[in-house]
């Protein structure tokens, strides 16, 4: 019986498990789209939602601040039930949780191969996993850079567009003083009518007593 030559190279590791649970680019992604939502809700403020509704602001208030808290809740729940969906269908946690692992996984390796503490490898005992991390840890650590600079980007538009809604709302505030006074006047004018027209009829009942004792 003819012994077969073993192989002195060791088998590639396993692939580890990707988990479930959110890691620093997932959590990264949740907070942004957290961010974004309620920043969206506080723009839909009752200050300006009423404005799109005068009559029933100034008949109704309470009923229309009703109507305006349901439909925030309604549109937080629907967005967020949305995103998890989103995550959930296309498992965008445990794609991020794996580049992750593929980034740190190359960086460690490229720490320990600068400060030479680890001996060269022969490709057949790497595995797919650590083949797949050296091939791609340069395009993953460039669009890591432009992730964030995007994120940065859209945080700094999401300022400019708060303070875009509190000079408008500044605008509305003063607009609507100015009719006010405007109606406060034109009130002012109608009392002043009616107190002349008044004083017209007292002066034609003079007139008449007059004319009657002539």
């Amino acid at each position: 019986m003819s012994g077969q030559r073993g192989s002195n190279s060791p088998s590639p590791a396993p692939e580890a498990p990707v988990a479930a649970i959110p890691g620093p680019r997932a959590t990264k992604l949740q907070e942004v789209f957290r961010l974004g939502l309620s920043s969206s809700l506080k723009a839909n403020s009752y200050a300006n939602f009423s404005t799109c509704f005068p009559t029933p602001a100034t008949y109704c208030p309470t009923a229309l601040e009703g109507v305006w808290k349901q439909l925030n809740t309604r549109l937080e729940e629907e967005c967020t039930r949305d995103f998890e969906k989103i995550l959930q269908e296309r498992n965008v946690v445990e794609g991020l949780n794996q580049w992750d692992a593929l980034i740190d996984d190359a960086r460690r390796r490229k720490n320990r191969a600068v400060d030479g503490d680890e001996a060269p490898r022969a490709l057949h005992t790497l595995s797919a996993r650590e083949l797949y991390a050296a091939h791609i840890s340069p395009f993953l650590q460039q669009t890591s850079t432009e992730l964030d600079e995007k994120l940065k980007v859209t945080q700094e538009n999401n300022k400019q567009t708060m303070a875009t809604i509190a000079e408008q709302r500044a605008e509305m505030e003063q607009l609507i003083g100015g009719l006010e006074s405007v109606v406060k006047d034109l009130e002012g004018s109608i009392d002043a009518l009616s107190s002349a027209d008044g004083l017209k009829q007292d002066v034609w009942m003079m007139e008449q007593e007059v004319t009657a004792t002539r």
